[in-house]
């Protein structure tokens, strides 16, 4: 079961040179890869290459595939480890283009406050902020799902790519029979556990709490909505909403708006292939206009 809302973060040009970011709230983030498919492909942070879609690179894993079976795909994994390699190489080709202060950046010392004469190889508390906005935003993440015949045995891996590897990633298999939320993970683990991974670390840095991390989290997990294996219809109303009430949380908050936009939802069952259950069609921009 895979669902993913509407907005993507891309990074475009500004008139100093440096980029910004711009949301998009009719982008595609969950895609079907190939047509009448068994796997699927869910996608979250930065939301695509420049001149290179994400989409585009889908498809050519897809003809990858197609075109040497000499490489077998025995299974998801073998293709998570195929994407990785479509995409590092891809990633890593455009990370100077849409972030060429990056390299020089990360080549300097940490921002220390307070120094009494800071190094030209040390970063400025303003390079600092943008070091740490880029290595946030230039995050990106993949999880892909199905199977592979002739095995009809369903098992999905997370690929997440960022501007400090030096090689591809090695994909990460998925616990069975867990939910696992990408991107905007905080709003609904607090809706679902009663808390975040923030708010673990303020209260193991705060000097108040006097026990393990372990321990902590043993007491408010007692708390969480724990909910059995869901059927499958079931379980595509559970993703709905997880993603529909990030959209609402987020909306009224003052975050960024990086979470909204139509909500897209996709099934892949063990004696089915890839299906839409939700899907939005090409003029969704355009009936934004309707009254």
């Amino acid at each position: 079961m895979l669902g993913a809302d509407s907005t993507s973060s891309m990074f475009v040009p500004s008139g100093t040179g440096a980029g910004l970011f711009h949301y998009f709230n009719h982008n595609q983030k969950l895609f079907e890869v190939g047509e009448n498919s068994t796997l699927g492909m869910v996608t979250w942070g930065l939301g695509g290459l420049g001149p290179v879609s994400h989409r585009t690179l889908i498809a050519n894993l897809d003809d990858d595939m197609r075109a040497t079976p000499a490489i077998p795909v025995r299974n998801v994994q073998d293709v998570a480890t195929r994407w990785a390699g479509i995409f590092w190489k891809a990633y890593s080709a455009q990370l100077p283009v849409i972030a060429p202060d990056w390299a020089p950046l990360l080549a300097k010392s940490p921002f220390v406050a307070g120094a009494q004469a800071p190094s030209p190889q040390t970063r400025t508390k303003d390079e600092e902020d943008r070091f740490q906005a880029l290595s946030r935003d230039l995050v990106v993440g993949f999880c892909i799902g199905g199977y592979v015949l002739p095995q009809r045995v369903t098992t999905a891996f997370t690929v997440v790519f960022h501007p400090n590897l030096t090689a591809e990633p090695i994909p990460i298999v998925m616990p069975m029979f867990q939910c696992q939320w990408f991107g905007v993970p905080n709003l609904i683990l607090r809706l679902i556990n009663g808390y975040d991974i923030s708010i673990v670390q303020s209260l193991m840095s705060s000097g108040k709490w006097k026990g393990t991390e372990l321990e902590l989290r043993g007491i408010l997990d007692k708390f969480q909505l724990a909910h059995p294996v869901l059927p499958i219809r079931d379980a595509i109303d559970f993703v709905y909403t997880s993603i529909y009430s990030t959209i609402k949380a987020m909306k009224f908050s003052t975050l960024s708006q990086v979470c909204g936009g139509p909500i897209e939802l996709a099934v892949i069952t063990s004696d089915r292939r890839f299906r839409w259950v939700r899907h939005k069609s090409w003029d969704s921009a355009i009936g934004e206009d309707k009254t």
